[in-house]
């Protein structure tokens, strides 16, 4: 949830085992940067441009709204940490706006994708536990997805304020969690939003799952039994698998930092936190920012929209390397346009007519010669298909 302990440009020794660490964060946040973007940019593509906005139900709004902040997460989140971690935290080159703003925006995004985790389970309950009651619509889930962003950044007003920027030095400083005036409101934001995740994420899965027990009872027809309760269980089981990687993901950096802070506290001393100490908060900072490019496999697994569209893309981009390819080309353009030739639908339709013209003296009589003709358009429709 926030960038490090101390100060943001602070600098470690250089070991074999640091720069061991350094490249193995650089690789991870590498990775997830790239998985990210392009899972997500299909996640856009899927629920935001092939799927029309009147077609589009609140579930796919959300997970449309979803993919976009985890797109914005994925970028942000590793490009700024691999700039911190190749530059050894040792300056800072964004000026004092850039380190009030660009720390806090990784956060804030974190932040903005529980709250829409939360509006989906909510939306679940609402469609799932009372089905003949008022629904959540397109307007009000983005008023609730614009109530989210303004809530995240509210909650990380106080992170932006307490990061200080000295223009001497060129360093982005973190502010000293022992002082009452960060670390009070930064463990109060803490607990608040992971006993409001738990809570209502918790409460709504339960009562969903009671309802799935029950599904069998309220409907007559086994057919309607069977695809209503399938139909359920998915939407259950995704839910639920979202908010189980996102609670291992992101729980354990916050947990770790509250006891950081609350440690800070007691010892009145936190400007030099040790050694282990960083190692463990960039590793949990790496499962922090893998939480955006997590839903992606989630989507792949479980959403069958989404799964299609990424292997058509890809399968289109297959045929085009093969059309395009270097042996392609290696002929002249001229013997490479004869070539392409043959394969219209026109030249099929020629060889087609000479086949069909064949004399009636080869048949016994005029019912092998409809069999005939019929066998070479569907020999014909099958080339061409």
């Amino acid at each position: 949830m926030i960038t490090n302990f101390t100060e943001i440009s602070t600098s470690r020794p250089s070991t074999i085992e640091n720069i061991t660490s350094q490249r193995l964060l650089v690789i991870a946040f590498t990775l997830i940067l790239s998985i990210g973007v392009v899972g997500n940019a299909f996640v856009i593509y899927t629920f935001g441009v092939k799927l029309k906005s009147n077609h589009r139900s609140t579930t796919e709004l959300l997970t449309l709204y979803l993919g976009v902040i985890d797109l914005l997460s994925s970028f942000l989140n590793p490009s700024f940490f691999i700039y911190l971690t190749i530059i050894d935290y040792r300056r800072w080159h964004f000026g004092k706006i850039g380190c009030k703003i660009i720390p806090t925006l990784g956060p804030i995004m974190t932040s903005i994708s529980s709250g829409l985790l939360l509006i989906l389970a909510i939306d679940r309950y609402l469609a799932v536990v009372t089905p003949f009651r008022r629904k959540l619509t397109h307007t009000n889930v983005t008023i609730a997805f614009i109530i989210n962003i303004f809530l995240s950044i509210i909650s990380y007003t106080h992170y932006a304020f307490a990061l200080n920027f000295d223009p001497k030095s060129k360093k982005c400083g973190f502010p000293d969690g022992s002082l009452y005036s960060f670390g009070i409101p930064n463990c109060i934001f803490i607990i608040l939003r992971l006993s409001i995740f738990a809570t209502v994420f918790s409460f709504t899965n339960i009562k969903i799952f009671q309802v799935l027990k029950k599904c069998n009872v309220n409907l007559k027809r086994i057919e309607d039994q069977d695809e209503r309760f399938q139909k359920l269980k998915k939407i259950m089981v995704i839910l639920l698998t979202m908010g189980v990687v996102f609670t291992l993901l992101i729980f354990p950096r916050e947990l770790f930092y509250l006891y950081y802070n609350i440690l800070c506290f007691k010892t009145k001393n936190c400007k030099e936190p040790s050694v282990t100490s960083n190692e463990i908060n960039s590793w949990l900072k790496v499962a922090h920012t893998a939480n955006s490019c997590a839903n992606v496999f989630i989507y792949s697994h479980m959403l069958t929209v989404y799964r299609k569209q990424v292997i058509r893309t890809f399968s289109n981009l297959r045929k085009l390397k093969k059309v395009f390819s270097r042996e392609t080309f290696s002929v002249s353009p001229k013997s490479f346009i004869n070539k392409r030739r043959q394969y219209l639908p026109c030249n099929y339709k020629q060889q087609y007519t000479k086949v069909l013209l064949i004399p009636n003296e080869d048949f016994k009589d005029s019912s092998e010669v409809i069999f005939f003709q019929r066998a070479q358009q569907w020999k014909f429709k099958k080339i061409i298909v």
